[in-house]
């Protein structure tokens, strides 16, 4: 009798219990060789790709970058996050300074920016059809110059549903894209429910938190970091298409990555826990390429 009341409530336990599983979410580009790998593991969520990997970690917020060509780490927390809303903040109100000064510079100076322009025109007129629409495209797609000096550092973002859908890896997914003051950017194909991919509840939680908790810290950073988090209520993406800077060809260049394929599987601990020997930096110092 006390074996089968026993074996009954470790039955009924193991019923109860929700079912723990890593997961694995791999993407390639479009010649099918990999691309960004997302690892889950309890609270813990790490993306490799490109020339470093992150990882984000529920409990503190905190999503710390780490470059292996510099061994260096920079951890970006709600401290970070209103650094950089202030030295945004800063940045705006000097530039609205440079405008000003520059606008009345133009006010002051018109006759020499008419001669300016009328010279611009001449030495374009001596150029091939081909060069003069470059250089026509690349004048309008800076606003004209004094234009973009209106509203400095004013950064519009928005997400536009582009009425079209696709079947990636066999998932159904609706396309958008990110509108930037006005022009077209990034295009993305989301579904709205990551659980149809098959990613395990506990897993899909930590993907949860991890939106929600990048959300409160983009907050701190001012209207451009508000408008790239409205990107990630949009759904979960499935397939991405960007642009991005080439170093080596120093153009930049179209890159596209698509779903490949969502495995649960026991993934190492080691996968999330930080490398010994990287050196914390902070934002100034990684973007200038200082050591600390």
């Amino acid at each position: 009798m006390l074996f089968r009341k026993t074996f009954v409530l470790t039955a009924m336990c193991l019923v109860a219990a929700p079912v723990l599983a890593d997961v694995h979410i791999s993407y390639v580009d479009e010649t099918g060789q990999p691309g960004t790998q997302m690892y889950v593991k309890g609270g813990k969520l790490r993306f490799d790709g490109g020339r470093g990997f992150g990882i984000y970690d529920v409990a503190s917020n905190t999503l710390t970058m780490y470059m292996p060509d510099k061994k260096q780490y920079l951890v970006f927390d709600e401290k970070t996050a209103g650094e950089m809303g202030a030295a945004a903040q800063n940045a705006r109100q000097q530039m609205q300074g440079a405008a000003a000064q520059a606008q009345a510079a133009q006010a002051q100076h018109q006759g020499d920016i008419d001669k300016a322009n009328q010279e611009m025109k001449d030495q374009m007129a001596k150029m091939s059809p081909q060069m003069q629409a470059a250089m026509q495209k690349m004048m309008a797609q800076s606003g004209g110059g004094m234009a973009a000096l209106n509203n400095p550092g004013q950064m519009q973002i928005e997400v536009k549903d582009l009425g079209t859908s696709e079947t990636v890896a066999g998932h159904s997914c609706q396309d958008v894209q990110m509108v930037i003051n006005g022009r077209p950017g990034a295009e993305m194909c989301v579904v709205n429910s990551p659980e149809s991919l098959g990613i395990p509840a506990a897993d899909l939680a930590t993907l949860k938190a991890m939106k929600q908790g990048m959300q409160k810290l983009m907050a701190k950073m001012g209207p451009m970091a508000q408008g790239m988090a409205s990107m990630m209520s949009k759904g979960f993406s499935i397939k991405t298409q960007r642009q991005m800077f080439d170093p080596k060809t120093m153009r930049m260049q179209s890159v596209t990555e698509s779903l490949k394929s969502v495995t649960t599987e026991s993934n190492p601990a080691s996968l999330f826990e930080a490398p010994a020997d990287y050196t914390q930096v902070n934002m100034d110092q990684m973007m200038g390429g200082a050591h600390p």
